[in-house]
């Protein structure tokens, strides 16, 4: 198993040279939330999104998608509105979508057989649609065409737990004074422990933002990654991942050592 991987970044994600035009490279912006019932496009999306280095926020129901936005301010939505996975009062979810930041746009998956008057309805200036048969390739390059049409974000994700400092612009990280140099697993799995910092992370969760099921059913490559990253991160310093027997990995502050009281001296005789 190689250790290194290719060098990737949270807001560019490059697709495989059958995808990309010739000098070009596409770019799609992270995170993307995804909208609607399980289905076979969704799980083959998320899993291409996340092995270009995107993070995934999925959504079953309105719930899921409010929570996904208290904890990220994702710019994409990918909305399943077929009438097989659509979910509960969509229309209500679409405006909070909507209003969840200043430019937002969506990719809206319908039916074969959608009326016109429908999609002028719910599709936006920003927005794009697809109809019938949904396939991945198609939705990946609409995405990259929203993103390009939504205004630059001025700055990166940095990430900040007790003394560790993650950059995911300059892609640095560093604890105290000390550079860490990261392979590009062991960042996306580090940037995933700090994004969710004091909260316990099942494997299988790890495992799927991580890996993108590339690994599925073998959590020991969770476990790897864990000793890669405690190593350089925790060599000769308190520690900050600690192992939930039963549950997974949590990510919290190294706590400062307390001081140790030193007996007080016995009195000499007289």
């Amino acid at each position: 198993m190689e250790h290194e991987d290719d060098a990737g970044r949270q807001h560019e994600a490059v697709l495989p040279s059958s995808s990309v035009s010739a000098g070009r490279a596409l770019s799609i912006s992270s995170p993307v939330l995804i909208l609607g019932g399980p289905s076979p496009a969704a799980s083959e999306l998320s899993q291409r999104l996340r092995g270009l280095d995107v993070k995934v926020l999925q959504a079953s129901s309105g719930e899921a998608a409010r929570q996904s936005l208290r904890a990220d301010v994702p710019e994409i939505f990918v909305v399943d509105v077929r009438s097989s996975r659509r979910v509960a009062e969509l229309d209500a979810i679409l405006l909070e979508l909507r209003a969840s930041g200043e430019q937002t746009a969506a990719l809206l998956w319908f039916d074969a057989e959608v009326e016109l008057a429908e999609v002028l309805d719910v599709v936006h200036p920003l927005d794009d649609h697809m109809t019938g048969v949904i396939t991945v390739e198609e939705s990946l390059r609409r995405l990259h065409l929203m993103t390009a049409r939504l205004p630059a974000r001025a700055e990166g994700e940095r990430l900040v737990v007790g003394d560790l400092e993650l950059d995911t612009t300059a892609r640095t990280v560093r604890r105290g004074e000390r550079d860490i140099d990261l392979s590009d697993t062991e960042f996306r799995l580090l940037r995933l422990l700090m994004r969710h910092a004091r909260t316990v992370l099942p494997k299988a969760e790890i495992l799927q933002q991580v890996w993108a099921y590339e690994f599925a059913g073998q959590a020991n490559i969770v476990e790897l990654y864990i000793s890669y990253v405690r190593k350089k991160i925790e060599a000769g310093m308190p520690r900050m991942i600690h192992t939930v027997r039963g549950a997974g990995y949590v990510l919290r502050p190294a706590e400062t050592e307390p001081a140790v009281e030193q007996p007080a001296p016995s009195s000499s005789p007289h």
